[in-house]
């Protein structure tokens, strides 16, 4: 298991537009299983998605995590990574929905974006296969968010009105811990 240091704001590698990736080679696969063990051990907060260059490496290659309830529990969560190779979106949907994200690279900075609902994303496998699929909701935010990141954009480049702190948040949602 390799745990990489995840790069933050205001590291210029994150407004560095990753390289396309021309052979999945045993350095792309390491690095897919460098973002994967990585995003494996984010906590407070979770991860959903890492993109390359959030390790410090500017090529196009991310993970992005799609969480869905276990059909045989609902009290718990299953995860499926995807690795997702010089991906992009083909298609969005009209409908669009602003919601909170947050960022790894981003400590402690949260905000509102608008997102398209569903799009459809075409990309390569670390078997070099080219996927497509639609996503949706919260899944499809996941992979917009990590293609900024691919592009050099951060999600506060995208934030409607402020970026607020957690407290901030516990405070607009009335939380306490």
């Amino acid at each position: 298991m390799v745990v990489r240091r995840i790069h933050t704001i205001p590291e210029d590698i994150l407004s560095q537009k990753g390289e396309k990736i021309r052979e999945i080679n045993d350095e792309i696969k390491q690095i897919a299983k460098d973002l994967v063990d990585t995003l494996d051990v984010a906590s407070k907060p979770e991860g959903a998605g890492l993109a390359a260059n959030q390790i410090g490496v500017a090529k196009r290659i991310c993970v992005v995590r799609n969480f869905f309830e276990d059909p045989t529990n609902s009290r718990r969560t299953i995860k499926e990574d995807f690795i997702l190779i010089n991906p992009k979106i083909v298609s969005e949907s009209k409908e669009t929905d602003i919601d909170w994200e947050g960022c790894l690279s981003v400590p402690n900075a949260y905000g509102e974006v608008e997102r398209y609902q569903k799009i459809k994303v075409i990309a390569q496998d670390l078997s070099g296969d080219t996927i497509k699929f639609k996503a949706h909701g919260f899944f499809a935010r996941v992979i917009q968010h990590e293609i900024d990141h691919l592009d050099g954009v951060l999600f506060t480049d995208r934030v409607i009105g402020k970026v607020l702190t957690e407290a901030d948040l516990d405070r607009l949602f009335g939380a306490t811990v």
